[in-house]
């Protein structure tokens, strides 16, 4: 039996990946195309004001992570428990909460845009009211990506994906080949959340439609320190993504850190490849915790799957670098040959790192918040320190990165360790009360 229930895990997991590859892969093509638009079409000055906007967005999207891991954790809870009902409660109650959170979002940025011109040496405040429209409009999407996610619906979960990146190249390309510049290449940004959040509320309409209404009504609550350590972890996993191109624009002259960007595009590929195992992962630790059932035959999996396709990513960018390059930037660029592998290698391990801490929220091994919190501090601190040049600021980075990975992988041994001690307890105590029993 339990042979039979680890096949079907295994089935189920590796089944759900090859699922959103498709989908994952029209939207990585759209987004890679929406930077080789941008890096194609704009002037390196141009381009590295946008990506330092985008990257302010993308810390801007951090609640919007957030957000999808809180949902997707609930809703494969509730929806593993048969409760139905209560999820539809709960998603509806996110949402207008969450419509209210986007307006007050878009009027805090645009108010801060005096203050966001100065760090960011912008000339023009339109680009910020732009970002602000799109940051408050990102936080209606991560509640569909979450509830398809938590689901397991990863068709549905897929389109939503896609969409965003269709909806962000198609607007994207219109607005900069018109002439909008940098904040016509912004623009894209609404427009991916809008063609996401339309997609996410017809796959969610039909979840409800499908769903079986015979589940016990009534919500499961958490405590809201839950939460909180869960957006604690979440936090800072994106800004281990992030830090690095912020610390170079606001340090170092734009043409550096558009080179430096650029660098980032092509080395962040690796990151981005494996990332997505992790999506797929979340659920079904969710799912094997609440029902007492192993979860770490699926961790296993989406490691050795993560492994392998960032490992053929790794391959082709370090072995054909000047392709690499000439594809995404023309000649705009020029390759960074020495530090490459090393943005490669971080890239890497943080994507192990980012799904390990998905196994740990899923988990509610909750207590990694602590370590991972004061391992941001002394990283703040360190490019704080050593932001002289691109080396220094990669090479704090890298020492970040493999830290995270090896302790949160270090800490998912303590939690295997800890979960057969508590499963040879209970069979034991089993075997006393009942000595003719046997494993199930």
């Amino acid at each position: 039996m339990i042979t039979r229930r680890i096949s079907r895990a295994t089935i189920d997991i590796l089944r759900d990946n090859l699922t959103l590859v498709p989908f994952v892969t029209v939207g990585g093509l759209a987004t890679v195309g929406f930077q080789i638009l941008l890096s194609r079409s704009l002037e390196p000055e141009v381009y590295g004001e946008t990506f330092a906007v985008l990257g302010v967005l993308s810390l801007l999207a951090t609640p919007s992570l957030l957000i999808q891991t809180v949902v997707a954790r609930s809703s494969a809870r509730l929806y593993s428990l048969g409760r139905r009902t209560s999820l539809r409660a709960a998603t509806r109650t996110a949402a207008r909460r969450l419509v209210l959170a986007a307006v007050v979002v878009t009027v805090a940025i645009a108010a801060l845009t005096p203050l966001l011109m100065r760090v960011f040496q912008l000339t023009t405040p339109w680009p910020i009211l732009v970002a602000a429209t799109g940051a408050g409009m990102a936080l209606l999407e991560p509640l569909f990506r979450g509830v398809t996610q938590g689901a397991r619906d990863f068709v549905a979960h897929g389109a939503v994906v896609a969409m965003h990146g269709l909806g962000r190249l198609g607007v994207g390309a219109i607005a900069v080949i018109s002439g909008g510049g940098s904040t016509g290449a912004l623009l894209a940004s609404p427009a991916a959340a809008l063609a996401a959040v339309s997609t996410g509320a017809i796959a969610v309409r039909r979840l409800w439609h499908d769903a079986d209404e015979a589940g016990p009504a009534g919500t499961l609550p958490e405590p809201i320190w839950q939460h909180v350590r869960v957006g604690i972890i979440v936090a800072v996993m994106a800004a281990l993504l992030h830090l690095d191109g912020l610390v170079m624009r606001i340090f170092h002259p734009p043409d550096v850190a558009a080179d430096y960007a650029a660098l980032a595009v092509i080395g962040r590929s690796v990151y981005w490849s494996g990332i997505t195992i992790g999506v797929v992962l979340l659920p079904h630790v969710v799912h094997a915790a609440t029902r007492r059932e192993n979860y770490v035959r699926a961790y296993v999996i989406s490691v050795a799957l993560m492994t392998a396709v960032g490992g053929i990513q790794a391959l082709v960018v370090l072995q054909q670098t000047d392709f690499a390059y000439g594809l995404v930037f023309r000649d705009g660029y020029t390759p960074h040959n020495e530090l490459l592998p090393l943005y490669v290698g971080a890239s890497a391990m943080l994507a192990v790192a980012t799904a390990t801490a998905n196994l740990h929220i899923g988990t509610s091994n909750l207590r990694v918040w602590i370590p991972l919190t004061v391992l941001l501090a002394a990283t703040v601190i360190g490019l704080g320190t050593a932001h002289q040049n691109e080396s220094q600021v990669l090479t704090v980075i890298f020492v970040a990165d493999a830290i995270a990975m090896v302790y949160l992988m270090a800490e998912t041994a303590l939690l295997t360790r800890r979960s057969r001690s508590t499963s040879t307890g209970a069979f034991a105590t089993r075997k006393k009360e009942f000595p003719d029993s046997e494993p199930a």
